[in-house]
């Protein structure tokens, strides 16, 4: 009965965890398809088993006390911080006690064992979740999972070799060969290159069995600790598209301009030309934030019955702040805040013209606004561009 509520706690943990890590991110993060990737990878290394047969420390067990444990993991990244996936693996175990936890009492018990593990976790890059998201050569994540694990091992006699227990007998004496697991891990990857990268973690792996050593004592629950050196291979879901800084200097005029990265939302504008190369100095006033008007404001007649203007964040949380939004950035116009549908949009400038508006979001994007795109506003209303408002 205890094991059935931990194994539930655990779970609502993990599902809590899981919520928390998919919080809204930037208009930059949820549009990107870039950052959205499939993970595959391989790992080795060693294990060692902490339970009833088992009285040293971490580094007392490399005394004679460590198994290889190797397996491999796909993975799904939805974004830069978050990602889901399965593992499995298997890991050899070895322990051995002499002495009762007196330390007097001869015990002469020594266990071999192998472990298959099976799981699924739920992933978080820290680096990126607490620091923002940069193109960082190295990161830390961690993961939580839950599993299942089935075991085969020997408990031996370590003075004559006899056996006292093994998988046979096992099952005569209600032990059981098979449990749920927790598995939970914490590690840092190094990137090779944009699909390549390192990694080196370590896992807690918590059997919810005290029977893997074929041996019920003091140890509710058997522990597995397992160290390993990886190698993973990204598959970005937007293809060969990545992310690209912007070059200092001039852009030849032979070639084609074209969006910097791309953008999943329907009104985004391609736009099919050279952005203007005239340079004019512009003095750049402070950066404001102008909230949004409950009522709307009646509109002079003489007033077009659109406006242009250049969406530059969104968020499903409100920004409390303006120096949040590109905050080494600085904009000609006040920032305006509009909520739909759950959705902070943030946009700038007032244009009557579509053109005009393209124009100054090709600027905002060479200074690394990359998900500048021109959008509608009617009486302060979001409204989709048509073919008749561009001319």
């Amino acid at each position: 009965m205890l094991d059935k509520l931990l194994f539930k706690i655990l779970f609502v943990v993990l599902f809590i965890s899981l919520m928390i890590t998919t919080k809204a991110y930037p208009q930059e993060d949820m549009n990107n398809n870039e950052l959205s990737s499939w993970q595959i990878g391989l790992y080795g290394g060693f294990s060692q088993y902490y339970g009833d047969i088992s009285n040293k420390t971490y580094f007392q067990k490399f005394s004679g006390e460590t198994g290889i444990s190797f397996g491999l993991h796909f993975r799904r990244h939805f974004n830069e911080n978050f990602g889901l996936g399965v593992a499995f693996n298997r890991s050899n175990l070895l322990s051995k006690k002499d002495f009762q936890a007196d330390q007097t009492t001869p015990f002469n018990r020594e266990y071999t064992g192998t472990l298959n593990h099976f799981s699924v976790h739920s992933y978080l890059n820290f680096s990126n979740f607490f620091w923002g998201y940069t193109d960082r050569k190295l990161n830390i994540y961690g993961t939580l999972g839950l599993g299942y694990a089935t075991w085969t091992g020997t408990l031996r006699n370590s003075l004559n070799g006899s056996v006292v227990e093994d998988a046979s007998t096992a099952l005569s004496k209600n032990l059981s060969k098979a449990a749920p697991s927790f598995p939970a891990t914490f590690g840092i990857e190094y990137s090779l290159s944009e699909n390549l990268k390192l990694t080196f973690e370590g896992t807690l792996l918590t059997i919810f069995s005290d029977d893997l050593d074929y041996y019920r004592d003091g140890y509710q629950y058997d522990i597995i600790t397992q160290t390993h050196f990886g190698i993973s291979y990204f598959i970005k879901s937007g293809g060969s598209a990545r992310r690209v800084k912007q070059p200092s200097g001039t852009k030849s005029s032979s070639s084609r301009w074209e969006p910097l990265m791309p953008v999943s939302v329907i009104e985004y504008e391609v736009f099919p030309e050279l952005p203007s190369e005239r340079k004019s100095k512009i003095e750049i006033p402070p950066l404001t934030l102008t909230p949004v008007q409950e009522k709307v404001v009646p509109q002079p007649a003489s007033s077009p019955a659109f406006e242009f203007r250049v969406q530059i964040y969104a968020k499903s949380q409100r920004v409390t702040s303006s120096t949040s939004i590109y905050r080494n950035i600085q904009f000609e116009y006040p920032i305006i805040e509009n909520h739909f549908n759950g959705i902070y949009r943030y946009s700038t400038g007032s244009f009557r013209s579509y053109s005009d508006a393209e124009s100054y979001a090709r600027q905002l994007q060479s200074r690394g606004v990359y998900d500048a795109f021109v959008v509608a506003y009617r009486n302060n209303e979001r409204v989709s561009i048509t073919s008749e408002m561009k001319r």
